[in-house]
């Protein structure tokens, strides 16, 4: 489709088509780089509400804390406390409880003993005495560490804002004290009416999502494996419409007070807005590409008309020369390609037309030439004749020699394999040499590791001896305490026979050590000598064996330099029957040629005359020839005049 186009409409398609790519790739890019710009100030912004959630349950805790300080500072509910006077704490506090819970939201009010007794419950006063530790952490841990302890945590009532404080009386612990804050929908629902976005809080009972406070429903708005993801520390971000409305959700997990993960929070925010400021953008991005594409294409079709226009002009020249007409000048000003292809054109008119001229002039030299050869055609013949009878002797001469040729060529061969015999010989030789020479290097290296090998023997069997010297003074040792203990023995009488006992068959095995000894040294000294007498020995091989591996060196030297001579001379032999077979062949070729001129020279005569005639119709082509080149029209010359 694309060769039958005109080349304007080429260049407008093509310019078009890249100006489309480039708009249409620009365009994606800016969309896809607009579209992460407010995915991110979604989750930027949903990022922020979840801290404010966060600060908020951090505010709580701060505040029960603060509670929980206020009331463990004061002396009377000290006294009370250590006193176990439930009644007077009650008419301190259960008065009050309704108007804090009214104005500071707190649910919770109580006193615990160590580890995490309930004493009295403001909020419940009728129920005390029941045992928390099994669930309720923060007061163990206050009441064992001694220090306030705050955040979420879960109890009877449900999930709670706590904020602990211990208590102290005359400098002794006598428990903790406790406010809880509210942790349920008013929390959410105060969080949404302050923010204006819907959250919602979310337990997990195994593979069971249990939902605990909502502004948006009893259900998640993610699924439930996304929310796991959430729970397990990986914030999840998603989108879903409520009501119509294009909602963005945010979910993260919320921890308790010593950071373990006990429920995901979900943040849903209208994004309307972002959705329109992502549609109006791509709204623009298409309208911008679409009307760079249409100024593309006006630019592409003015460029192509111009380009079009220019190459219409030269294409009009060659057609003037392809009727014949040399003589016109083929010019196009301007710099480009198209300017040059105007002066490749005019080039190869002006080639042309002294090609024309050149054919002319040289139609007019072949007809002279012409007649020459058929005046020379007669003398040849007779020339033939002569050399026909000359090339008959010379044939003659020349098999007797290819004759010759053959025989040298035979004798040459037998030289050859000789001499190829020779070499394959001195080659063994030398291989055989080599491997001798290998042998005895790994027999010298072996001797050399057999030698070193002894001598660290050696260098032990004298280390030995030293032992032997220690073993000896240790007996001698043993031997003067044995003795020393015999005296002890005589001078205890009667109590010291058993010890004296003891003390001579000290002093025996002494002795039997001492002898054990001496017949080690007198072994230790016989293989030292033995080593000595080894290691002489060896050297003795390891310099014999030198000696015979520079001999076997020296004689594979030798074989080496035998074998290269043999090579020399198997090459040799092989380019003397080279040569003369070469030359054999040479001879019968020179002999087919010669049979070939006598059998050429009688068709010479033949050929003569049919030069004869060829002439006569060349100067009836020249003539021909001379008036087809007179159709073009060339420029006038002054030797045409």
């Amino acid at each position: 489709m694309l060769r039958n186009l005109r080349l304007w409409a080429k260049i407008t398609v093509a310019m078009g088509a890249i100006i489309g790519v480039v708009v249409a790739v620009l365009t994606a890019n800016n969309l896809s780089g607009m579209s992460s710009l407010i995915h991110e100030a979604e989750r930027n912004a949903l990022e922020a509400y979840f801290k404010t959630l966060t600060n908020g349950i951090d505010t709580e805790s701060r505040s029960a804390e603060a509670l929980s300080a206020l009331v463990a500072g004061i002396p009377l509910v000290q006294e009370n406390f250590a006193a176990g006077d439930r009644k007077t704490l009650a008419d301190l506090f259960v008065p009050g409880f309704a108007k804090m819970d009214q104005a500071y939201g707190a649910k919770q009010f109580q006193f615990h003993t160590p580890p995490a007794t309930s004493f009295f419950r403001v909020h419940i006063p009728a129920k005390y005495g029941d045992d928390l530790s099994a669930f309720r952490n923060t007061v163990v841990a206050t009441n064992k560490s001694l220090t306030p302890t705050r955040g979420l945590e879960g109890g009877v009532g449900g999930l709670g804002i706590r904020g602990m404080v211990p208590v102290f009386h005359g400098g002794k612990h006598l428990g903790s004290v406790e406010f809880g804050m509210a942790f349920d929908q008013g929390f959410f629902d105060a969080f949404k009416a302050q923010n204006g976005v819907e959250a919602g809080l979310f337990l997990f009972d195994k593979d069971t999502v249990k939902t605990m406070a909502s502004t948006f429903g009893k259900e998640p708005l993610l699924p439930a494996g996304i929310l796991q993801k959430a729970m397990a520390g990986e914030p999840q971000i998603g989108h879903r419409p409520i009501g119509g409305v294009p909602y963005v959700v945010y979910a993260a997990a919320v921890k308790d007070f010593c950071g373990v993960p006990i429920g995901v929070v979900e943040i849903a925010m209208d994004s309307s807005r972002y959705q329109k400021a992502l549609s109006s953008a791509r709204i623009n991005a298409g309208v911008i590409g679409l009307l760079s594409l249409l100024v593309g294409l006006v630019l592409a079709m003015l460029l192509a008309n111009h380009m079009a226009r220019r190459i219409n002009t030269v294409v009009a020249a060659v057609n003037t020369v392809a009727e014949g007409d040399l003589s016109a000048t083929v010019s196009l000003p301007g710099r480009d390609e198209i300017t040059d292809l105007a002066r490749a054109t005019d080039a190869m008119r002006q080639k042309l037309h002294a090609l024309a001229r050149s054919v002319r002039d040289n139609a007019l030299r072949v007809h002279a030439a012409a007649q020459e050869i058929a005046d020379a055609v007669g003398g040849q013949a007779a020339t033939s004749t002569q050399m026909s009878s000359s090339v008959a002797e010379i044939t003659s001469t020349m098999e007797e020699l290819s004759a010759s040729s053959a025989q040298i060529a035979d004798h040459s061969q037998s030289v050859v394999d000789i001499a190829n015999q020779t070499l394959a010989g001195s080659r063994e030789g030398s291989d055989a040499m080599q491997t001798v020479l290998d042998r005895i290097n790994d027999i010298r290296a072996d001797n050399q590791r057999s030698l070193q090998e002894i001598i660290e023997l050696g260098v032990r069997s004298k280390q030995i001896g030293k032992v032997m010297e220690i073993i000896n003074a240790v007996a001698d040792q043993t031997k003067l305490i044995a003795f020393n203990a015999a005296l002890e023995a005589s001078s205890a009488g009667e109590a010291g026979k058993r010890f004296s006992v003891v003390a001579s068959e000290i002093r025996r095995l002494a002795d039997s050590v001492t002898d054990s000894t001496r017949e080690i040294e007198a072994k230790v000294g016989e293989i030292q000598d033995s080593i000595s007498r080894l290691v002489i020995t060896s050297e003795k091989g390891s310099s014999l064996i030198v000696a015979g591996s520079s001999a076997s060196a020296s004689s594979a030297d030798q074989l080496g330099r035998i074998v290269t001579a043999a090579g020399k001379t198997s090459n040799a032999a092989q380019q003397i029957s080279l040569s003369t077979k070469q030359q054999q062949i040479a001879s019968s070729q020179v002999v087919v040629a010669l049979r070939e001129i006598v059998s050429a020279s009688s068709h010479t005569e033949q050929s003569l005359a049919r030069i004869s005639a060829i002439s006569r119709d060349m100067s009836e082509m020249s003539g021909h020839l001379e008036a087809l080149v007179r159709q073009f029209k060339l420029e006038a010359m002054a030797s045409d005049r």
